[in-house]
């Protein structure tokens, strides 16, 4: 388990031993984290902070040569309090969709379990705080129908 806590602190948990840190370390990213996402391998992480960055880390750094991704295929989706949502290519540090903007903040997104279906929601996401909390925002869960062309890796080329 990975927490992000205050001041850009990581901290890393074996459910073995839930009440000790495993492992302790600094965001490397300058700003607030907002999201932390685990690897389906348990190897690693990624860590999002509020500037709109992710930063991929290794919980050993024997296992950065890996490169396991968030998804099994390498997809990195970003949604921000903008309203923007990215799909990105991991490995080839390419972007390979930019949806339209929503109409507010993009607190929560998810796949389903075939990754055919793209959920988001749309709700105030407390980045401007209580003021920010205004009579009719939006507040809606958005699904989109993903094609090949947006969520699968282009061919490297040689």
């Amino acid at each position: 388990m990975v927490v992000g806590t205050a001041e850009r602190h990581i901290q890393i948990f074996n459910l073995t031993n839930p009440t000790t840190p495993f492992k302790t370390m600094m965001s490397p990213l300058k700003w607030q984290t907002r999201v932390v996402s685990c690897f389906p391998a348990a190897n690693g992480f990624a860590v999002g902070s509020v500037e709109g960055r992710v930063a991929i880390q290794y919980v050993e750094d024997k296992d950065a040569s890996k490169r396991s991704p968030l998804r099994d295929d390498g997809l990195i989706r970003l949604a921000g309090s903008d309203g923007t949502i990215n799909f990105w290519d991991k490995d080839a540090r390419t972007r390979l969709k930019t949806f339209d903007p929503a109409p507010g903040p993009v607190p929560a997104t998810g796949f389903n379990r075939t990754g055919s279906i793209f959920a988001y929601a749309v709700s105030y996401d407390w980045s401007k705080g209580h003021s920010g909390m205004t009579q009719g925002h939006p507040n809606k869960l958005m699904l989109h129908a993903c094609k090949d062309d947006e969520v699968k890796r282009k061919p490297t080329k040689r």
